[in-house]
């Protein structure tokens, strides 16, 4: 054997980059190929089926799968002994993650007789992440997988609320180290198993990422102070007035949120204190108005220098009229603050009705953040009859600003352009980042035009689409027309690139004629 192969880590990159035959062969080639190979095969496991099929074969009648497509029951043939556990508990210490989330799959009988003759010690001994989403009566057998190993765990809290609220002091007890907690409730009213679980946060104070549908207070004040929680993840943040005491979320990277309230949201991002925020991704209710955007952004700004992705979404209802008043748009100035969040790498500002923008302030973004790689300004919902006062032309900047950009989805006006134009479309200005181009509700003329205009500037362009569903073509007598127009200019744009890439591919075994 050379020796290279003696060395574990080697050993381990190798299994690491394998396919499971290559894994399998490896595993019964040598006692040191064996650990690693076993440990990539059996890492992550999907309920208990595999495990099944390590106990003997006449134990458990082979399941046939049901012709709807649902799993069969696998139905015990003979009484368990301890010798049937022999090969199952071998590779179950090779567990590391195990996944049960199919509740039309999970069956009673099998947790049930394991947790009959089990030993002592619990079924995975190395088990670092579980996700439990199952049945009433399955759920209980959540204490027969999991030792002290356990770090990370994600609850679905549907089901009894006395069985599942008495699972919470069993894991502060048990499980003290967590570190990565994600809880689901079935039902928003369900006092017990909340106050449950909110008891259980607070007494936890190694935790690195949360996710929970809500919190109360005392929760949130608690999560505001461990020094290592670097995610957080709240359905519906809580409407409360809280006096946040320094210092507050001090690791946070990412930040995601529902919250009715801009007040409340930006009094948290006031507070906090965290020097690496990554990711922010905020959703708001309908009813914010314009005059609390600029003050929610600046106190992003404020808080953010670190910041690589924003997420600003506006929840919103369908309206079935489209307005004709420009004051329904969000001005442009609202987001002038985060102009100073020079490492943005992705950002979607989903807003209403969307946001006034004109090409100045287009050439401002592209100035302000050169790193982009997505760029989403499209509103939320229909736009207001008027035509964009940013055009094609804005796009100039950002070609040649933003040289990382892939994706891009703004409203702008394409109707302006002249398509006699004799002069290079952006100056010669070209992307080659730019895959694909969302133009939403955006007006159009001119088609190949338009196609060219783009191509000339995204020669790598491949999508460009348009959002107009049905109902809105009917309120927008133009919006049918405008979807057919840039689909026109989709199709045109594909032609140009596939044209142009022909035009410089040389083949290597082109020879010139002579040689």
């Amino acid at each position: 054997m050379h020796r290279g192969l003696l060395i574990p880590e080697v050993v381990e990159l190798i299994c690491g980059v394998a396919d499971f035959p290559t894994l399998s062969s490896l595993a019964r080639t040598c006692q040191t190929f064996q650990p690693p190979a076993l440990a990539v095969l059996w890492e992550t496991q999907f309920g208990l089926m595999q495990l099944l099929k390590c106990m003997p074969s006449d134990l458990w009648e082979v399941p046939v799968p049901a012709h709807n497509g649902t799993q069969a029951i696998w139905n015990i043939q003979r009484p368990i002994v301890p010798a049937d556990l022999t090969r199952m508990l071998f590779y179950a210490e090779y567990v590391r993650t195990f996944i049960q989330e199919d509740q039309q799959s999970t069956k009673l009988d099998p947790y049930a007789a394991l947790s009959i003759v089990l030993p002592a010690s619990p079924l995975f001994p190395n088990l670092r992440h579980l996700t439990w989403q199952v049945p009433n009566d399955v759920f209980p057998y959540f204490r027969m997988l999991a030792g002290s190993k356990l770090r990370s765990i994600i609850l679905d809290l549907w089901g009894s609320q006395a069985v599942r609220s008495t699972l919470f002091p069993y894991l502060t007890a048990f499980h003290p180290n967590l570190t990565r907690v994600a809880i689901e409730f079935g039902t928003v009213d369900a006092p017990i198993v909340k106050e449950s679980a909110y008891s259980a946060l607070r007494s936890l104070n190694r935790l690195e990422r949360v996710k929970i549908n809500c919190l109360d207070g005392p929760t949130l004040l608690h999560l505001t102070g461990l020094p290592n929680l670097d995610r957080l993840h709240i359905h519906y943040f809580p409407d409360l007035h809280l006096d946040f005491q320094p210092p507050v979320f001090t690791a946070l990277r990412q930040f995601i949120a529902y919250c009715e309230s801009m007040k409340l949201i930006t009094n948290f991002f006031d507070a906090l204190e965290s020097d690496a925020l990554d990711k922010i991704d905020l959703t708001v209710e309908s009813t914010a108005v314009a005059e609390e955007w600029p003050v929610l952004t600046s106190s992003l700004a404020r808080k953010s220098k670190t910041l690589t992705k924003l997420y600003l979404r506006q929840r919103f209802s369908y309206d079935h009229e489209i307005p004709d008043v420009l004051e329904l748009m969000l001005p442009a100035d609202s987001f002038q603050p985060l102009l100073s969040c020079v490492n943005l790498t992705e950002v979607h500002i989903v807003i209403g009705h969307g946001i006034d923008i004109d090409n100045a302030f287009l050439k401002q973004m592209a100035q302000a953040w050169p790193q982009l790689r997505t760029l989403d300004l499209s509103p939320g919902c229909q736009s207001a009859r008027y035509e964009p006062r940013a055009t094609l032309a804005g796009l100039v900047p950002l070609a040649q600003h933003c040289s990382h950009l892939e994706t891009l989805a703004l409203v702008l006006n394409a109707t302006s352009i002249n398509p006699h134009a004799k002069e290079k479309p952006g100056a010669g200005v070209r992307n080659l980042t730019l895959l694909e181009l969302d133009v939403v509700e955006s007006p159009v003329d001119s088609p190949a035009a338009v196609a060219s205009f783009l191509s000339a500037i995204f020669p790598n362009l491949r999508r460009v689409s348009s959002r107009m569903d049905g109902e809105r073509n009917i309120l927008m007598p133009d919006g049918e027309e405008n979807m057919v127009e840039w689909a026109s200019v989709g199709a045109l744009v594909r032609v140009i690139s596939s044209a142009r890439a022909q035009e410089h591919y040389v083949p290597d075994t082109m020879l010139v004629d002579g040689e």
